[in-house]
C-alpha cells in the first residue's frame, strides 16, 4: 500500500542548512587551536634562529598539544568541553605569565589573550563558566598594580615583526570566531522562525485533520446509537433489550473517547469557548443523577444527589453543557472505582454577596482511593493513577485533564481529598450570577405543552445511505412524513417546488454542502421560501464548522450522534417560535 504523506508531515530539521550551536562551538575551538598551531610554528623558528632558543620546548609543546587536542575532539566529541576548559586554563595561565613579566606586561597580546578568553568561554561553555573565565582573566590585568611579584621564569619581548605578527593571526582568528559564531546563531534563530511557521502549519493540518475524522467517526455512530435507541425503545425481550443496551453502551463509550481527544485539543490549543446563558441547575442535575442512578444499579452501589433547596427557586447563568461535562466525568470516574458502598454529589451555596453565589460541588465515593503521589498524575493527559489502574478499569486518562481544564477557565480550582482503600472526594467552587427562576410559559389559545411535530413539513438534507434510515425510521415513530434530498442542490429543487416548516441540513454532503446551499436559500427572491427554519446537522465540533453555522444564517444546530429528544426539542422549539 503506497501511503501519501502530506509535505508539511514529512517536516525534517534545517540542521543540514544552519549550523548547530554545538558545531559551532566545535568550529570555534578548532579555530583557537589552529590559531595556536600557527602561533606555536613561529615561536619555534624564533627559538631555533638563535633569538629564543629556550622556546625550542614550550614550541613544540603548544604545537603537539593543540594537534592532539583536535585529534581527541574529532574522535571524541564528548569531550569538547573538557578540551575547552583545558586550553582555557592554559591561555590563562599564559596570560599571568605574561603580564607579571616586568619585560612585557599587560601587552596587546594580553589584551588579544583576555578577549579570547571571554569568546570562548561565552561561546565554547555557558554564563556561569564564562563569567568565572573573564573574571580570572581580567583580574590578570589590574593584579600587577597591586602585587609586587615577578613570574619566574620571565618572558622576553619578541622582535617586534614576529610581534606583530602574533597579534595579527589573533586578530583574525577573533574576527573568524565572530563572523562564524554569528552565523550559527542568526541561523539558529532564523531556523527556530522557520520551525515555528511549519509547526503552526502543521498545527492547522491537525486541526482539520481532526475535524474531518470527527465527521467521518461521528457519522456512523449516529445511525448505531440512533438505531439501537430505537430498537431498545420497541424490544420487548430483556434478553435482547441487554444486548442492545451493552451495544449502545459500547458506541456512547467510543462517542466519549472521540469528543475528549477533540476537546482536549480544543483546550490545548486555547480555542475552547464557555457559554453564559441562564439555566437551572436543579433540572441539569436531575438529568445527570438518571444517568448515574441507572449505572449505580449496574454496579450495585447507592448513589444520592443532595442540594441546596433555594437554588430551586433561581437560575444561574453559565455554560450548561460544560458543567454537565464536568459533573458527568467525576461522577462517570467514581462509579468505575467505586465496588461497594456509594457515590455522592452534593452542591451547596458556601457565600452569597448580592446576586453572585459562589456553589462548591462535592462528588464523594467510598471507593479504591488514590494515594498521595498518585495525585500529582491524574490530572495530567493521557495519565492515570498507575498501570494496573489502566489494566482493571480502562480509561484514557483524558478526562480528569478535561475536567481540571474546564473548571479552571470558569474561574475554580478542582481539588482532591482521598485515602487509599477507603474513598475519593473532589470538589471545586464556582461562582455564577443569578436571575429569578422564569415562569413557565403559559400556552396561547389552549396549546399543548408539549406540541404536536407531526404536522411539520419537514425535508432531510443527508448522503449518508444509514443516517438516511435511522432518520426515516424517527420520523415514523413521529409520524411525520419528510422528504429526503441528498445534497445542497436537491435542496433548492426541493424548495422551489414545495414549502418546508424546517429543514434538517447535513453540513457535509458532495455536490453542495450544507453550507452552500443555506446562503443560496437566504438569497431566494421568494422572503417565505428564503427564511425557511433550517437546522444544522453537524458531526463536526470544530469552531470553523460552529462559526460557519452562524455566518451561512442557520437558524439552529445539532451535534451528531444525538439523543432522539434532543431532536425532538428541536423541533418542539421550531413550533413555539411559529406559535410566539
Amino acid at each position: 500500500m503506497n501511503l501519501k504523506v502530506h509535505p508539511l508531515l514529512r517536516f525534517k530539521s534545517t540542521h543540514s542548512h544552519f549550523t548547530s550551536i554545538r558545531k559551532a562551538q566545535q568550529q570555534l575551538f578548532y579555530l583557537m587551536l589552529g590559531g595556536n598551531v600557527l602561533k606555536g610554528f613561529i615561536k619555534l623558528v624564533i627559538a631555533i634562529s638563535g633569538k629564543h632558543p629556550a622556546d625550542i620546548p614550550p614550541a613544540l609543546f603548544m604545537i603537539f598539544s593543540s594537534v592532539l587536542l583536535i585529534y581527541l575532539i574529532r574522535k571524541h566529541q564528548k569531550y569538547v568541553k573538557i578540551a575547552i576548559h583545558m586550553a582555557l586554563l592554559a591561555t590563562i595561565f599564559h596570560i599571568y605569565h605574561r603580564v607579571f613579566s616586568p619585560s612585557v606586561g599587560a601587552d596587546i597580546l594580553a589584551l588579544q589573550y583576555v578577549f579570547m578568553t571571554i569568546i570562548c568561554s561565552f561561546f565554547g561553555l555557558n554564563k556561569k563558566w564564562g563569567t568565572i573565565y573573564t573574571l580570572s582573566a581580567s583580574a590578570a590585568l589590574i593584579l600587577p598594580n597591586y602585587l609586587n611579584v615577578v613570574w619566574t621564569p620571565a618572558l622576553k619581548p619578541y622582535p617586534q615583526p614576529y610581534n606583530d605578527l602574533y597579534i595579527f593571526i589573533n586578530v583574525v582568528v577573533i574576527l573568524v570566531s565572530y563572523i562564524y559564531f554569528h552565523g550559527a546563531l542568526y541561523g539558529n534563530l532564523n531556523n527556530k522562525k522557520l520551525l515555528n511557521k511549519r509547526l503552526t502549519e502543521v498545527a492547522k493540518i491537525k486541526t482539520n485533520f481532526l475535524a474531518t475524522m470527527s465527521h467521518e467517526l461521528r457519522t456512523p455512530l449516529n445511525s448505531v446509537i440512533g438505531i439501537a435507541s430505537l430498537l431498545i425503545q420497541d424490544n420487548k425481550d430483556n434478553k435482547q433489550n441487554e444486548q442492545l443496551d451493552a451495544l449502545k453502551f459500547s458506541a456512547e463509550s467510543l462517542l466519549a473517547l472521540i469528543n475528549n481527544i477533540l476537546d482536549i485539543n480544543k483546550l490545548e490549543s486555547g480555542k475552547f469557548d464557555l457559554e453564559s446563558i441562564p439555566f437551572s441547575l436543579p433540572t441539569l442535575l436531575t438529568s445527570i443523577g438518571k444517568g448515574a442512578s441507572i449505572k449505580a444499579e449496574e454496579h450495585k452501589i447507592n448513589f444520592s444527589l443532595n442540594v441546596d433547596q433555594e437554588l430551586s427557586s433561581i437560575q444561574i447563568i453559565g455554560d450548561p453543557t460544560r458543567l454537565s461535562q464536568i459533573l458527568y466525568n467525576l461522577v462517570g470516574n467514581a462509579m468505575k472505582f467505586t465496588e461497594k458502598g456509594a457515590v455522592t454529589v452534593t452542591i451547596e451555596i458556601v457565600e452569597k454577596v448580592g446576586n453572585r453565589y459562589t456553589l462548591r460541588f462535592n462528588v464523594s465515593d467510598t471507593g479504591i482511593g488514590i494515594s498521595k503521589a498518585q495525585q500529582a498524575l491524574i490530572f495530567e493527559p493521557y495519565a492515570q493513577a498507575s498501570a494496573d489502574t489502566t489494566r482493571k478499569f480502562g480509561g484514557t486518562g483524558l478526562g480528569l485533564s478535561i475536567v481540571k481544564h474546564l473548571v479552571e477557565m470558569q474561574g475554580g480550582r478542582i481539588q482532591v481529598e482521598s485515602t487509599p482503600g477507603k474513598g475519593t472526594s473532589f470538589f471545586f467552587d464556582l461562582a455564577f450570577d443569578t436571575v429569578t427562576q422564569a415562569p413557565a410559559r403559559i400556552p396561547k389559545n389552549n396549546e399543548a405543552i408539549d406540541p404536536e411535530i407531526s404536522n411539520l413539513r419537514v425535508l432531510l438534507a443527508e448522503d449518508n445511505i444509514m443516517n438516511i434510515y435511522f432518520m426515516k425510521q424517527l420520523f415514523k415513530r413521529w409520524n411525520i412524513t419528510a422528504d429526503i434530498a441528498e445534497n445542497g442542490e436537491k435542496v433548492l429543487e426541493y424548495l422551489s417546488n414545495k414549502d418546508y416548516d424546517v429543514i434538517l441540513m447535513d453540513m457535509h454532503m458532495p455536490v453542495m454542502d450544507g453550507a452552500e446551499a443555506t446562503r443560496q436559500i437566504r438569497q431566494l427572491p421568494n422572503r417565505e421560501k428564503a427564511a425557511t427554519y433550517i437546522i444544522a446537522l453537524t458531526a463536526s465540533v470544530s469552531e470553523s464548522v460552529q462559526d460557519k453555522v452562524r455566518e451561512c444564517g442557520m437558524d439552529n444546530y445539532l451535534h451528531k450522534p444525538f439523543q432522539l429528544n434532543e431532536l425532538k426539542e428541536k423541533l418542539q422549539d421550531r413550533i413555539h417560535s411559529t406559535i410566539a
